[in-house]
C-alpha cells in the first residue's frame, strides 16, 4: 500500500501545479487585487520635471549722470517751394529757436524769437549731366516778432513777421544776402510753472500749422518768392538737476 501511494501523490502534485501555473502568469486588471502585480502599460507616464539652472539675471537700467535740460524752442518743420529755371522745385525746410511765448508760463499776445533756419529744394535729375548742381539750398539766422490775432483758454492764431541774413547755393551759384517773410499761424497750447525737488517746468507746450510768404535773393536763376506751410511745435524750459 504505501508502495502505490508515492506514486499518486507524485501524480497529484504534478495535476495542481499545471493548473496554478496560468492563473499566476495572467495579469490582474487596474484596480483590482491587492496591488502587488499591476499591469504598468495602461498606467501614465510620470511627468517630466524641467529645471532652468541657465536663467538670464534681471536687466537694470544706468542713469545718465548730468542734469537734463529742453529749452523754450518753437520749431516749424514744413513744405518749400520756388519757381527756378529749371522750374517749380519743391522741397523742405526746417527751423528752431528760442522764443518769449515758449517760455511764459502766462498765455502772452506777443512773441520774439531768435533762431536758425535751413531749407532743401531738390532739382530735376539730368541724365546728359549727372555731376550738375540741381538743387537750391539756403539757411542761416532769423530774427521774429508775432502777435496774435484771436485766442480762447487753450488755442491762439498769430500774425508773425520775420528778417532773415543768409547764405544760398542756387545751381552752383552762392551768394549771401538777406530775407523778409510773413506768416499765419494758429495753435493749440498749455501754459503753467510747477517747482519741486525733481525740476522746473516753466513755460508752453504748443502744437499748431502755418503758412508763409517770403522773399529772399537766391541767385538770378530762382524767383525771390517762395512759399511754404507746415507744422509747428512749442517746447517750455525743462530743467531737471538729476
Amino acid at each position: 500500500m504505501p508502495r502505490l501511494a508515492t506514486p499518486l501523490l507524485l501524480a497529484t502534485a504534478t495535476l495542481l501545479l499545471a493548473d496554478a501555473a496560468p492563473a499566476l502568469a495572467k495579469p490582474v486588471p487596474p484596480g483590482t487585487g491587492d496591488g502587488s502585480v499591476r499591469d504598468r502599460r495602461t498606467q501614465p507616464p510620470p511627468p517630466t520635471t524641467v529645471t532652468v539652472t541657465d536663467a538670464p539675471p534681471p536687466r537694470r537700467y544706468r542713469r545718465r549722470p548730468g542734469p537734463r535740460i529742453m529749452a523754450p524752442l518753437k520749431i516749424d518743420i514744413g513744405a518749400q517751394g520756388a519757381n527756378t529755371s529749371q522750374g517749380f522745385l519743391p522741397g523742405i525746410e526746417l527751423r528752431a529757436g528760442i522764443h518769449w511765448a515758449s517760455l511764459s508760463p502766462r498765455p502772452t499776445n506777443t512773441d520774439v524769437g531768435l533762431g536758425v533756419f535751413g531749407a532743401v529744394l531738390a532739382g530735376p535729375e539730368n541724365d546728359a549731366m549727372p555731376d550738375a548742381k540741381n538743387d537750391v539750398l539756403y539757411g542761416g539766422l532769423y530774427l521774429e516778432i508775432g502777435q496774435t490775432l484771436s485766442r480762447g483758454d487753450h488755442w491762439r492764431t498769430w500774425a508773425s513777421g520775420r528778417g532773415e541774413y543768409l547764405g544760398s547755393d542756387a545751381f552752383g551759384e552762392t551768394q549771401a544776402g538777406f530775407g523778409v517773410a510773413g506768416r499765419l499761424s494758429a495753435e493749440l497750447y498749455a501754459s503753467g510753472v510747477g517747482i519741486e525737488p525733481r525740476g522746473v517746468f516753466l513755460g508752453t507746450y504748443a502744437i499748431g500749422v502755418y503758412a508763409e510768404v517770403a522773399g529772399r535773393d537766391l541767385g538770378r536763376d530762382v524767383s525771390a518768392v517762395q512759399v511754404s506751410g507746415g507744422l509747428t511745435i512749442r517746447t517750455p524750459l525743462v530743467f531737471s538737476p538729476r
